[in-house]
C-alpha cells in the first residue's frame, strides 16, 4: 500500500512539473497551428474568394523565389560555419582542463548574450569607417563608406556572420557539456591504446556525442529557416529597402500586416513548419537523443562487444 502511494505521489509530482510546459506548448504551439490552418481558406484582399489555393498563390508570389534564394544562400554559409566551428571549438575546449577554463567558457557565452537586434547595430558600427575599431583594415581594402559593404547582394554572408556570432557561444558550451558526459574510463582506455588528441576527438568523442550534433543541426536549420530580426532591422532601421521581403518570415509579415492576406501568411507559416517538423521527427525517431542510456553505458556495451 505504501509503495502504491509513493508511486501515485511520484506521478503527481511528474505531472505537476510537466504542466507548465504542456500549457505553454498548447497555448503557443498547438493552438496557433490550428488557428493558422483555419485561417488559410479564409477570404483576404489578395484572395477574395478564399480557399485552399492560398498555398499555390503564396508559392507563385514573385517574392517567394527571391526569399528561397536569399535564405538558401544564407543557410549555405550559416549552417556549415556553425557546425564546423562549434564542434571544433568544443572539442578543443575539452582537450585540457586548466584554471582558466571557466573564464574561457565565459568568454564564449558573453557574445551570445547579445540579441539579434543589438548584433545588427554592433556590426553596422564595425563596418562604418568613421567609428569602426578596424578602420585601418577597412581603409586598406579601400572601404571609406559603410554603403560599400551594406549592399543587398552582400547580405547572405553578412547576415550569416551576424547570426553566427549571436548564437555560436551558447552552442559551444552546450556541446562542451555533452562532452563532459563521456566516461573518463573510455577516454583513459583510448589514451592507453595510443590515441593522440586528434584521434581521441575524432574517433572517440565525436561519435559519442553524435546525437547532440544531430540535435544541434536540426535546431540550427530550423532557426536559419526562420531568420527575421537581422534582415528586418536592416531594412527598416539601418538602410531602408536594403532587405525588403528578404526572408520567408519577412514575406509572411508583409503578407499579413501590409497586404492584409492573413490566409497567405498562415499558408507560408505552415509551409515553413514542414521541414522543421521533419527535422524534429528525425531527432526523435532516428537518433537515441531520448534514450535513457548514458554515453558511459553505451561505451561499456561497445567495449563488451569488442
Amino acid at each position: 500500500m505504501a509503495k502504491r502511494k509513493r508511486y501515485k505521489h511520484s506521478n503527481f509530482v511528474m505531472i505537476l512539473m510537466l504542466a507548465p510546459y504542456a500549457f505553454l506548448l498548447v497555448a503557443f504551439g498547438v493552438l496557433p497551428l490550428f488557428m493558422a490552418v483555419a485561417e488559410v481558406p479564409g477570404p483576404s484582399l489578395t484572395n477574395a474568394d478564399g480557399g485552399w489555393d492560398a498555398f499555390s498563390i503564396v508559392v507563385q508570389d514573385f517574392r517567394f523565389p527571391v526569399a528561397v534564394k536569399n535564405v538558401g544562400g544564407f543557410m549555405l554559409y550559416f549552417i556549415p560555419m556553425m557546425m564546423i566551428t562549434v564542434i571544433a571549438m568544443a572539442l578543443m575546449l575539452d582537450v585540457k582542463t586548466t584554471k582558466w577554463g571557466k573564464y574561457l567558457r565565459l568568454a564564449y557565452i558573453v557574445p551570445a548574450s547579445i540579441s539579434g537586434a543589438v548584433a545588427v547595430l554592433v556590426w553596422w558600427a564595425i563596418f562604418e569607417p568613421t567609428i569602426s575599431p578596424i578602420k585601418s583594415v577597412l581603409s586598406f581594402f579601400g572601404v571609406d563608406s559603410a554603403r560599400q559593404i551594406w549592399q543587398t547582394e552582400n547580405l547572405t554572408y553578412l547576415i550569416a556572420i551576424m547570426a553566427f556570432f549571436a548564437i555560436a557561444g551558447n552552442w559551444i558550451l552546450i556541446q562542451y557539456g555533452s562532452l563532459q558526459n563521456i566516461s573518463s574510463e573510455i577516454i583513459e582506455a583510448a589514451r592507453v591504446d595510443g590515441c593522440s588528441a586528434f584521434q581521441l576527438a575524432v574517433r572517440i568523442k565525436l561519435p559519442l556525442i553524435q546525437k547532440y550534433v544531430v540535435y544541434m543541426a536540426v535546431l540550427v536549420f530550423a532557426g536559419g529557416l526562420q531568420i527575421f530580426v537581422e534582415p528586418q532591422l536592416l531594412n527598416t532601421g539601418v538602410y531602408t529597402g536594403i532587405a525588403s521581403s528578404w526572408s520567408f518570415d519577412q514575406l509572411s509579415y508583409e503578407l499579413a500586416f501590409k497586404a492584409g492576406d492573413f490566409g497567405g501568411a498562415s499558408a507560408l507559416s505552415i509551409i515553413l513548419l514542414i521541414p522543421s517538423l521533419i527535422g524534429a521527427l528525425i531527432v526523435i525517431f532516428k537518433t537515441d537523443m531520448f534514450d535513457v542510456k548514458t554515453n558511459a553505458d553505451k561505451g561499456a556495451d561497445k567495449e563488451l562487444n569488442v
